[in-house]
């Protein structure tokens, strides 16, 4: 008898741990922020003005029966200012009916005049704040950052959306890198390498992608554009880029697209020794990356067979490729002096005693040594060709 009383506490105690979250709120009882933008307050150096979207539940469309309004009407944009971004928080949650939420925040837009002044301090808010995802994406903006939260495309009826849209099928495609918020702070917490960010830039009516955003030590150095970035993601990351459009050397001045399907990238570490002195030893890197691809448009007659004509192109766009990564590393070494490649991440995994611990690779990147060398395939020259 006394068994049968024990087993039925055991299970009342087990059955009232499964009651449920304990500090559940309802989503009409907080306000959710989508995306937050970061500039410097006009005027004013020393305060931040934080501008939030906040979507209104109530005016999307198929919310509670209604049918929803345009842009404008399905969210609500708010700007205050701080001296930090904590202070602001504390600002607009004094303007706020209900308490405010950041666990599905997905963008951080950050202007580009901050970014070059330097973010340690915006990021170690987030860093510390429990309710921020690690998979928000960190994006800065050319000019005012709050321009990207209010404009009013005509293809998404949330904003931020159709900005989340375009980087997913961007980093699908290989065409844009997948640079989270947990990216960037993985990234600047390793000694031996530097991290980089999304570069946009909006208007009234679109937003459109323009690269990346070189960072050195948590402060914005330097740009690269599409192409560069492209070459970026091949080297670094093994992603495709995007199309390959290059001139025909032909008095037609046509031009051939080439188009990546297949990216595979090795990294060689050298050690040489100069004058027979071991104990003044050099180092180069050498990037090796195997394009495979279509030729998808041919603007120009070039009167030659399949055979002779795969052998120009994989000639031509192999040049071209190498030149472009070649330019990349100019900028990287001598401009901005900013080791995004994961080139120090790699001699400090597999030369650590005798490279790493001798050199400050701070002030070594802009002189190290780096080769690249691309090999073409062309896999197919479209139907016109058959």
């Amino acid at each position: 008898m006394a068994k049968g009383w024990l087993r039925m506490a055991i299970v009342c105690l087990c059955a009232s741990l499964l009651t449920g979250c304990w500090d559940r709120r309802e989503l009409e009882e907080r306000t959710s922020v989508l995306a937050i933008a970061i500039d410097m307050a006009e005027g004013q150096k020393d305060l931040y003005r934080l501008t939030v979207q906040i979507p209104i539940p109530i005016k999307i469309a198929g919310s509670s029966g209604q049918g929803g309004g345009g842009n404008a009407d399905a969210v609500k944009i708010m700007s205050v200012t701080g001296r930090t971004i904590l202070d602001a928080n504390k600002n607009l949650q004094m303007r706020l009916n209900q308490k405010l939420f950041l666990g599905h925040t997905r963008v951080l837009a950050v202007s580009e005049e901050v970014a070059r002044k330097g973010i340690s301090d915006i990021m170690d808010s987030f860093r510390r704040e429990p309710q921020i995802r690690r998979l928000m994406w960190p994006i800065v903006v050319k000019g005012e950052a709050a321009t990207l939260l209010k404009i009013k495309p005509q293809l998404a009826q949330i904003p931020v959306v159709f900005l989340m849209d375009l980087i997913e099928n961007g980093v699908k495609m290989g065409a844009i890198p997948d640079q989270t918020l947990g990216d960037y702070f993985n990234q600047t917490s390793n000694k031996s390498m530097q991290t980089f960010l999304n570069y946009v830039q909006a208007s009234a009516t679109e937003v459109r992608w323009r690269g990346v955003a070189v960072f050195r030590e948590h402060k914005m150095v330097g740009t690269l554009n599409d192409v560069q970035s492209w070459s970026l993601l091949q080297l670094r990351n093994e992603d495709r880029g995007g199309d390959v459009v290059i001139p025909l050397s032909n008095p037609d001045n046509g031009y051939v697209t080439f188009r990546p399907h297949f990216v595979k990238t090795r990294l060689e570490l050298t050690e040489k020794s100069k004058g027979g002195n071991k104990n003044n030893e050099a180092f180069a890197a050498m990037f090796y990356c195997e394009l495979q691809g279509d030729i998808v448009e041919v603007t120009a007659n070039t009167k030659v067979s399949p055979e002779k004509f795969i052998q120009d192109m994989q000639r031509l766009i192999k040049k071209e490729m190498e030149e472009r990564a070649k330019k990349l590393f100019h900028q990287l070494q001598k401009e901005d002096n900013s080791d995004i490649l994961k080139l120090g991440l790699a001699l400090r995994a597999h030369h650590y005693r005798d490279y790493w611990e001798k050199h400050d690779w701070h002030k070594d990147f802009k002189n190290f040594p780096i080769g690249v060398d691309y090999t073409i395939k062309v896999r197919r020259l479209g139907m016109e060709m058959q």
